[in-house]
């Protein structure tokens, strides 16, 4: 909300003649662009640890024969439960806060004030996206995710990797890299193919990203495909005109994540970044 603001007034000093709708409608297609390229360049670039450069330009399907898709797959929503990353808690201008403390409420933001939350974020580790990681308030979430990939008929990882062109596991500790979890895996399905798509994904051993490799395999290209399909990135809305002129069209093109915090923050913005500045505890 306070980047629209803050678009919306830099597009009045271009168009001063502009009504309030079309200032508030021509700042929202802007947004929608800094999103999805700080989504692209910044999120997925990072999560994925790719070692080529993920840049957003859409000009560059613009006729070619592109696949467009904007489903969500039950099987991507699944694949999204990252709630292993969420911390046991934070600390805030020197108060701990438990997870549950911050559900559904937002009085730590207004004791602390919006910029003391974010640096507090920005300088807490997230927890490791891996097996018995889960903090125990969300079980009830874990349980359900399982559940529901069993009431939906769900194939096990393995089935899912041949689909991906991504060879199937093809024992327990091949899977887990634990022979401790690998043997509890064993115990509980008895054929590796038998393993469920969530818990193998969970269970998977750690890989080169910063979820496992099934994970950024199946949801990286999966992701990025649903975003170029936004209709802003498709040749007649993807020009300087439909973004109040050139200066709204650079807004989006020169979108980070540091850039969009720093420009909405009244105190200082440092370290704004997916990265935990080093010597961080």
């Amino acid at each position: 909300m306070r980047e629209h603001n803050r678009v919306c007034d830099e597009l009045l000093k271009i168009h001063p003649h502009w009504d309030d709708e079309r200032l508030y409608q021509t700042a929202r297609l802007i947004v929608t662009g800094e999103v999805i390229k700080i989504t692209i360049e910044d999120y997925v670039q990072h999560l994925s640890q790719y070692r080529l450069r993920l840049t957003f330009e859409p000009h560059l399907t613009h006729g070619t024969h592109f696949q467009y898709h904007n489903r969500i797959h039950a099987e991507f929503n699944h694949l999204y439960h990252w709630h292993p990353l969420i911390p046991d808690g934070l600390e805030v201008s020197n108060t701990s806060y438990a997870l549950m403390d911050m559900a559904f409420s937002t009085a730590p933001i207004f004791k602390h004030g919006l910029d003391n939350f974010i640096h507090a974020m920005v300088n807490s580790r997230s927890g490791a996206l891996t097996s018995r990681n889960h903090a125990h308030a969300l079980y009830p979430v874990l349980k359900k995710v399982i559940e529901n990939g069993r009431q939906l008929r769900f194939q096990g990882l393995n089935a899912y990797r041949r689909r991906f062109g991504m060879q199937p596991f093809t024992s327990f500790l091949d899977l887990a890299g634990d022979p401790e979890l690998a043997a509890d895996l064993e115990h509980f399905y008895g054929d590796i193919d038998a393993v469920e798509y969530y818990v193998g994904l969970v269970t998977e051993r750690p890989g080169p990203s910063v979820t496992p490799l099934s994970m950024v395999n199946m949801g990286g290209p999966w992701s990025v495909k649903g975003l170029m399909a936004n209709p802003i990135c498709s040749p007649k809305y993807w020009k300087p005109s439909t973004f109040g002129g050139e200066e709204g069209f650079q807004i989006i093109k020169t979108a980070t994540l540091e850039r969009l915090f720093c420009l909405n923050m009244k105190t200082g913005c440092q370290n704004i970044a997916f990265t935990v500045p080093a010597g961080t505890p």
